[in-house]
C-alpha cells in the first residue's frame, strides 16, 4: 500500500472546484446566490463563450469591506455560520464557504466591491487562488465579480464541456430558476452582448414567467397557495396544454432554495392523472416553505438535493396544493354549450370507479376494457381541421393497397356514434366500440410513415406564416436539428433573436396547434430521442400523426363513419390494433355479453 499523505493545498482546492464549480452555469449559481445573501434587488449577468471565457455578475448588494475582502476567498470562509446549531435553521443561500475558494482556483477572478459606508471601493484580481495587492477603486456600491478563463489550468475538465451554445442554455436554465424563487429581485441575463431576458423585479411570478419561457405559458397558469399542518405551498402550475414531453419546465424550491427531488415532482405530477396524455409532463413552478429546522441543505455540494424531515406530510400538501388549484381552474372554466356529462364529475376530481356509476351500462363495459387514461378523451375539445371529411383523404388508400381478400367477409353495419368520441357498428352477432381518435391516429401514423420510408415530403405551405417565441436553449436546439426538423414537414427559419416563423407545417390546424407540434419536437431533440435512429423518427412520426388526428368530441358523418370502420378493419389484417400510444382502438362485446347484461339470459 502506498504511504499516506496529505494532498498539498492546491490540488485540494482544485478537487473541491470539481464538486462546486463542475461547469460555468455552476459558477453563476454560486455566485448570483452570494450576491442574493447580499441583499441585492437588482442582479445582472454576462457571460462570454458559454462562460468559458468570461463570467461577470454585477450586483447592488451590501457590498464586502475592504478589510475583509481577502478572507472572503479562504477556504471554508463564511458570513452565515457561527456554530454546528445554525446548519439546521439556515435561511440563506449560501453557507459553506467553499464557493469563491474553489471558483479561484481553476480560474483567474477579479472583484471590484463598495460598502454604503466606504467612500471608495475596493480592487482586487486572483490568478488561479493566487491574490495580488489590492487597490482602491471609484464604483458603485455593491460588487462586482469576473471569473475568466474557468479551467484554463485544467486542460482535462475542458472536455467534459458541451459547446458554447449548450453551456450558455445552462446559464440560463439556472438563471431563470432563481430568477422565478425571487420575483422581488430584477435580474438580466446577457450572452455574447445581447440580452436574452431581463426580469422586472416586481415581486409578480406571473411577470417573471413571462420575461422568461414567454406569452404562451404566462396565459396558461393557474395559481397555487395552499396550506396544511405548518406547510406552504404556493407558486403556479399550467393548465394541461402547457403539458410537454419532459420535466425541463417543472420547478421546485424549498424555502426559496431551487431543489431537485422527484418523488415531489411525481406528486405533483399525479394531480394531472387523466387530464394529461401518458407520457406528458405538466408545468409548474412551487415554493414549498416549512420550518428550516425540518431540512437538512447539507448533504450535496452544489445543495440541489436535500433531506426532509416526515417527507409525507410534504407528499400529501403538494398533492392537495395542486389537485385544488387545478379543481378550481375548472370550475371557474365558462360552461360549454354541449357539455359531456363526465366533465362535472371530472371537475370534481372523481375517480374513474366513480364516473363508472354515471353512465349507461354499455359505457360501463367501455370503461372496464379500456385503460384508465382514455378518461381524458371525454375532455378533448379541439378540432383539428376545417375539412368537411376527415377521413376520406387521398393518401390513406395506398397504405392498404397490398391486403389481399383471402374470404369473404362478414358484412358489417355502422350503428351510429356515442359521446362524439366513438364509433358503434355490429358485424355478425358482435356489437364493436371504435375511439375514432386512436384509430384516426393509427391511419395517419402508418400513412406518414410509409411516405417517409418512401422518402415523399410531406407538408403544406400555411397561407399565413406562424411565427413563435424560443427560450435561448430552444433556439440552440432549433438550429442544431432544422434541417431534421424539415425532413418531417417543416420549413422553419430564424426570426429575430429569439423567434422563428413557421411557412409550412405538416398539419393543417390552428397556429397554436402548430406551434405546440414544433415545441414538442424541439423538446424531443433536446431530451436526446436521437440516440436509437428508427425509434426517434417514429416518435417523430406519431407525434405529427397525434396532432393531425381527429380529436374527440367531433361529431362524425355517416360517410367518416363507415370509412372509420372500413379502415379499423384493414388495419386489423395487419395486426394493427392499437394507437402508436398502445390504447385499443376497438373493443367487443359478443350478442351473448348484452343479453346477461339485460338479463335476458343468465
Amino acid at each position: 500500500m502506498a504511504e499516506i499523505k496529505v494532498l498539498p493545498q492546491n490540488i485540494a482546492d482544485k478537487i473541491a472546484a470539481g464538486e462546486v464549480a463542475e461547469r460555468p452555469s455552476a459558477v453563476v449559481k454560486e455566485l448570483v446566490e452570494n450576491s442574493i445573501d447580499a441583499g441585492a434587488t437588482s442582479i445582472q449577468v454576462e457571460i462570454e463563450k458559454g462562460g468559458v471565457k468570461c463570467i461577470r455578475v454585477t450586483d447592488n448588494g451590501c457590498g464586502i469591506p475592504e478589510n475583509q475582502v481577502e478572507t472572503a476567498f479562504l477556504r471554508h470562509a463564511t458570513s452565515k455560520l457561527r456554530n454546528i446549531e445554525d446548519l439546521y435553521s439556515m435561511s440563506t443561500m449560501g453557507f459553506r464557504g467553499e464557493a469563491l475558494s474553489s471558483i479561484c482556483a481553476v480560474a483567474n477572478v477579479r472583484i471590484i466591491t463598495r460598502t454604503e459606508s466606504e467612500e471608495e471601493g475596493t480592487l482586487m484580481e486572483l490568478s488561479h487562488g493566487i491574490p495580488s495587492p489590492k487597490e482602491s477603486i471609484a464604483c458603485n456600491k455593491g460588487t462586482i465579480m469576473e471569473v475568466c478563463d474557468l479551467f484554463q489550468n485544467i486542460p482535462a475538465r475542458m472536455k467534459f464541456l458541451k459547446k458554447d451554445s449548450t453551456e450558455s442554455g445552462y446559464v440560463a436554465d439556472v438563471l431563470g430558476r432563481i430568477a422565478m424563487a425571487k420575483p422581488n429581485i430584477s435580474f438580466k441575463y446577457v450572452c455574447d452582448g445581447a440580452e436574452v431576458f431581463q426580469t422586472s423585479g416586481d415581486g409578480n411570478l406571473k411577470n417573471a414567467i413571462l420575461n422568461i419561457y414567454g406569452l404562451e405559458y404566462a396565459k396558461g397558469l393557474i395559481d397555487v397557495d395552499y396550506e396544511k399542518d405548518g406547510v406552504r405551498i404556493f407558486g403556479v402550475c399550467g393548465k394541461s396544454d402547457l403539458a410537454r414531453g419532459n420535466r425541463t419546465r417543472q420547478t421546485l424550491f424549498v424555502n426559496g432554495r431551487y431543489i431537485k427531488n422527484h418523488v415531489i415532482a411525481k406528486v405533483a405530477e399525479e394531480a394531472y392523472r387523466n387530464s394529461i396524455m401518458v407520457g406528458k409532463f405538466p408545468f409548474f413552478v412551487l415554493n414549498i416553505n416549512l420550518s428550516p429546522s425540518l431540512v437538512d441543505v447539507n448533504v450535496h455540494p452544489a445543495k440541489t438535493e436535500i433531506k426532509i424531515a416526515d417527507e409525507k406530510r410534504i407528499y400529501d400538501t403538494v398533492y392537495g396544493a395542486v389537485s385544488n388549484a387545478l379543481m378550481g381552474a375548472v370550475k371557474d372554466e365558462p360552461k360549454m354549450e354541449k357539455a359531456i356529462p363526465v366533465r362535472e364529475n371530472y371537475a370534481e376530481n372523481a375517480s374513474v370507479s366513480q364516473i363508472k356509476m354515471k353512465i349507461p351500462s354499455f359505457s360501463q363495459r367501455v370503461r372496464e376494457e379500456v385503460p384508465a387514461q382514455t378518461v381524458e378523451k371525454f375532455i378533448e375539445y379541439t378540432v383539428p381541421h376545417k375539412e368537411e371529411n376527415v377521413f376520406c383523404e387521398e393518401k390513406t388508400e395506398d397504405v392498404f393497397d397490398f391486403i389481399e381478400e383471402k374470404e369473404e367477409e362478414i358484412p358489417y353495419k355502422v350503428v351510429g356514434q356515442v359521446f362524439e368520441t366513438y364509433v358503434i357498428f355490429q358485424q355478425g352477432e358482435k356489437m364493436f366500440f371504435i375511439d375514432q381518435h386512436a384509430a384516426h391516429e393509427r391511419f395517419r401514423f402508418e400513412n406518414l410513415l410509409s411516405d417517409y420510408k418512401a422518402k415523399k415530403k410531406f407538408g403544406q405551405m400555411l397561407l399565413i406564416p406562424v411565427v413563435m417565441n424560443l427560450t435561448t436553449s430552444e433556439m440552440d436546439v432549433f438550429r442544431e436539428n432544422q434541417s431534421v426538423i424539415e425532413d418531417f414537414g417543416f420549413e422553419a427559419e430564424e426570426f429575430g433573436k429569439d423567434g422563428i416563423i413557421i411557412r409550412q407545417s405538416p398539419i393543417t390546424s390552428s397556429d397554436e396547434e402548430i406551434k405546440g407540434l414544433m415545441a414538442e419536437m424541439i423538446e424531443g431533440f433536446s431530451g436526446g430521442f436521437k440516440n436509437s435512429v428508427w425509434d426517434y423518427e417514429e416518435k417523430m412520426i406519431d407525434m405529427i400523426s397525434c396532432k393531425y388526428a381527429i380529436k374527440a368530441n367531433k361529431k362524425l358523418t355517416e360517410i367518416e363513419m363507415d370509412d372509420i370502420v372500413r379502415k379499423t378493419l384493414e388495419l386489423e389484417k395487419r395486426g394493427k390494433a392499437t394507437c402508436p400510444h398502445g390504447r385499443p382502438i376497438k373493443i367487443e362485446f359478443s350478442k351473448q355479453e348484452v343479453e346477461k347484461m339485460f338479463k335476458r339470459i343468465v
